[in-house]
């Protein structure tokens, strides 16, 4: 009895008192680390208060679009209202963006759309293809001509638009707090930085997703000559379809803030951008963001990327969805 007590009185805390605190970014969420709820409505007052691109639900749907731009990306390409793409229209630029449960592989979904003849000259001027920094050299490595991408189930959702999480009543999700705060094996790491990046009650924090170090610092070596025949294949495909290809890399948050990290424990530099852009070359084509956000930070300025978020804010929305438009705009000429 005092054991089943022990463990209901568990739940009850992680259910009623840590998991609402956590559910303020997906860091919070993912390690159940209760943050600063007030952090989030901050922010959010600055945003654009409504989507201005079209979104494409079904692979279908793309042939009915007529747009300057399609996006096809990862989760920093699904950040809705605070997007990047939401600051694309301001620019004079008309954009629709593919739903991420279309597709695992942003890649090999832009390529198979193009090999379809799902898109072409007809109907979009450029395709956006965005893959995060983590998980790019894993998704070039995955790519082959001859497969195809699978449409993800859609995850329930609590009818607010945020995905249900199934496990907040139960007793995995208590035992995974224990194991997050007693245990060491929490999936989201921190580190001290050296002056504020926040504007949060913890200014010198910095909370990232294990991912941005587990995934690899650097392109390895038997994935480095693929990059460039991957990169080759998408820009022949979108040629033969009659449109230009951007390949954008969204900087993941700790290479962006590493090298403020206070005695940093991780020896390597993480240089993924600095490796595509050695393999790719400075091109209009590949936007690699770190090297129009990284000035800012350099500058002091906070809240560049979501205190409690892997993801970027608006701030970087801004910066990148205007200087993705520049880019466009060029190869439209």
């Amino acid at each position: 009895m005092p054991v089943f007590l022990l463990l209901f009185g568990l739940v009850l805390y992680v259910t009623l008192y840590i998991s609402p605190r956590a559910d303020t970014g997906d860091l919070g969420n993912l390690a159940l680390i209760p943050f600063w709820s007030e952090y989030g409505q901050m922010i959010r007052q600055h945003e654009i208060k409504d989507t201005l691109f079209i979104k494409v639900n079904k692979t279908e749907n793309l042939r009915d679009i007529h747009v300057n731009v399609l996006t096809v990306g990862d989760s920093f390409s699904q950040q809705e209202h605070a997007g990047y793409q939401n600051y694309m229209p301001g620019e004079g630029l008309t954009v629709a963006n593919c739903k991420r449960s279309l597709y695992d592989n942003p890649i090999q979904y832009a390529y198979n759309i193009m090999d379809w003849g799902v898109v072409d000259s007809t109907n979009i001027d450029v395709m956006v293809v965005e893959v995060g920094e983590r998980d790019f050299a894993i998704r070039i490595d995955n790519f082959g001509v001859d497969k195809v991408e699978v449409p993800e189930p859609e995850k329930p959702s609590n009818g607010d638009g945020e995905e249900h999480n199934p496990n907040k009543w139960s007793l995995l999700r208590a035992r995974d707090f224990v194991l997050y705060r007693f245990a060491n094996r929490s999936p989201v790491y921190v580190v001290d930085l050296k002056q504020d990046f926040f504007g949060s009650p913890e200014p010198r924090k910095l909370y990232f997703y294990c991912a941005d170090i587990l995934n690899g610092m650097t392109i390895e070596g038997s994935i480095r000559p693929k990059v460039k025949e991957v990169y080759d294949l998408l820009t022949a495909k979108a040629h033969e379809r009659g449109f230009a290809l951007v390949l954008m890399l969204p900087v993941d948050k700790y290479d962006l803030y590493q090298d403020y990290i206070v005695d940093n424990p991780y020896a390597h530099p993480k240089r993924i951008n600095e490796d595509v852009r050695e393999l790719l070359g400075d091109i209009p084509e590949v936007m690699l963001s770190k090297y129009c956000l990284k000035p800012l930070i350099d500058k002091g300025e906070k809240d560049i990327f979501l205190f409690d978020n892997s993801h970027w804010s608006y701030k970087a929305s801004e910066v990148v969805g205007k200087e993705l438009s520049r880019r466009v705009k060029l190869l439209m000429e």
